[in-house]
This record gives structure tokens, C-alpha cells and sequence, in this order.
């Protein structure tokens, strides 16, 4: 029996360009809406729907979700999102937050709270602010003395904790010490919350002498470069007066010395260069 021709090998098919998929997935489409024509066109729309309706004060109304609904696709992407309410929940990186912000102390101040009550520690204690509100709405935000309380509530903090050892030395189990505790505590963490409304001036000042740093450091390395320009260009100019005194003693010699000379010449002017160099930057 003869063996089998072998078949011969099919030609690998051109890949086909349009398969390669690039490394960064392509941008979404809506881009491609945001062209001058879809503008104009949405802005006529809106001038159309304001003089429809005005309000009392002769300004344009927005389009209605109903409106906007409408809308073709490419110019319904032109409209941006209308902003969450204050109260809105959403989240990020997987904590619930809202709009305007969480107030991270009272949760702070909640949690303690728990937790001193299943501890059995000092139940029912709640947190409460002895000094006037210092939110941007109030106007006392601005006049409160903030070094004036912290001060108070020092002393009110060490005659607390003097009475707290009297009622302690005279009796242990007193319902009294648990009370003294939880003053001490509200003043504690109110002298807490203060001293955290400082931290946008700690922001403020630490960005300020970081600036300073940096100005600083620039101006020693300029003047490092000064230095440096001052050294390179004393060397050069005593290696062109050894230049200029030895070319008449070289008159008489033959062209290998003469290259000779050259060379030791320019490796001493690359040697004292690097020395100045590294004199400049040692500083």
C-alpha cells in the first residue's frame, strides 16, 4: 500500500482588520450628538418653548421632563441632568451619603453613644453643644470666640473631675458620679468639635508654608546654578590664558607633541569643570 499524500496546508485566511479590538474600549456615542447643528436646533426649541411660557419675572422656563421627553435622541442628550436635591441619598464607593454633605461628627458622637450603652457604661448618654452654632447660615459663626469657650470648658472640665473624685472618695456606687462622667464627656467632646473648626486654617497655613518651601528651594537652586556658571567660567578663562601662553612654547615642537599637549590641556579643563560642578552642588 502507498502511503498517503499528505494534503497540502490551506492558506491562513487574512486576518480581518475590523476584528482587532483596540486596547481602550472605543468613547460611547453621545459625543457624536454634540455638534453645532444639534445645538442650534435645541436652542430653538427652548426659545420656542419661553415664549410659550414666561414666568412672573420675563425669564425662559426650562423644558419639562415631559418636554424633554420629546425630544429626538441626539438632542436629548444635550440637556445635563438636573442636580440631586440636598436631601437626596446616593452613593459612593459604596457608603450612603447625601447632597449637601454628612456630618461626620454626630455619627461619631451617635456611635459613642451606642456604645457606651451596651458596654453599660454610661447609659442614656447623648451628645449636646454648649457653645452657639457656627454654621455658615449663622451670623454668630463669624463673632464666636472659639479660644474663649475652649478655655471654659477646660476649667469647667478640671472642677468637674475635683468633684468627681469627692463624690467617688465619699461614695463609690453613687448615682451622682455617672452624671459628673457624662458632663465631663459633653465638655470633652465639644472642646473636640472646636478645636475641628480650625482645621481649614491648619489646611490654609500648612498649604502656605509649603508654598514658602518650595520658593525656597528654587532660590538655592538658582543661586547653586549662579555659582555654578561663576566656577565653569573662571576655569575656562584660566584655560584659555594657559591656552594663549603655551602656543608660543609650542612653536618649536613637532605636530604629535602639539596634539599631545592638547588633549592633557582638555582633559584637565573637563576635570576642573567637574570639580567645580560637584564643589557647586555639595553646598
Amino acid at each position: 500500500m502507498s502511503d498517503p499524500q499528505p494534503q497540502p496546508l490551506q492558506e491562513e485566511e487574512e486576518e480581518d482588520p475590523n476584528l482587532k479590538l483596540p486596547f481602550f474600549p472605543p468613547p460611547p456615542p453621545f459625543y457624536q450628538h454634540f455638534t453645532t447643528e444639534n445645538k442650534s436646533r435645541l436652542k430653538e426649541i427652548e426659545n420656542e418653548a419661553a415664549l410659550d411660557t414666561l414666568t412672573e419675572d420675563d425669564s425662559a422656563a426650562k423644558l419639562s421632563a415631559e418636554q424633554i421627553l420629546a425630544l429626538p435622541t441626539e438632542l436629548r442628550c444635550l440637556i445635563p441632568p438636573s442636580p440631586p436635591a440636598d436631601d437626596q441619598e446616593f452613593k459612593v464607593f459604596g457608603t450612603i451619603t447625601i447632597a449637601k454633605g454628612s456630618d461626620s461628627f454626630q455619627k461619631t458622637m451617635q456611635w459613642i453613644s451606642r456604645t457606651l450603652a451596651v458596654d453599660y457604661t454610661l447609659t442614656g448618654w447623648k451628645y449636646e453643644q454648649l457653645y452657639p452654632s457656627t454654621d455658615a447660615s449663622s451670623s454668630a459663626s463669624a463673632s464666636i470666640d472659639r479660644q474663649r469657650y475652649l478655655f471654659r470648658f477646660l476649667r469647667s472640665i478640671l472642677v468637674a473631675y475635683i468633684e468627681l473624685l469627692g463624690i467617688v472618695a465619699i461614695n463609690p456606687t453613687s448615682e451622682h458620679k455617672d452624671q459628673k462622667l457624662k458632663d465631663i464627656l459633653t465638655m470633652v467632646t465639644n472642646m473636640h468639635s472646636l478645636i475641628n473648626e480650625y482645621r481649614p486654617h491648619q489646611a490654609r497655613e500648612t498649604l502656605i508654608l509649603e508654598m514658602q518651601r518650595q520658593v525656597e528651594r528654587k532660590k538655592r537652586e538658582i543661586e547653586g546654578v549662579r555659582k555654578m556658571e561663576e566656577r565653569v567660567g573662571e576655569v575656562l578663562e584660566g584655560f584659555g590664558r594657559e591656552v594663549s601662553g603655551e602656543k608660543s612654547e609650542e612653536s618649536g615642537l613637532n605636530e604629535e607633541e602639539v596634539v599631545l599637549g592638547e588633549d592633557e590641556r582638555r582633559s584637565e579643563a573637563q576635570k576642573e569643570m567637574w570639580r567645580a560642578l560637584e564643589e557647586t552642588l555639595a553646598q
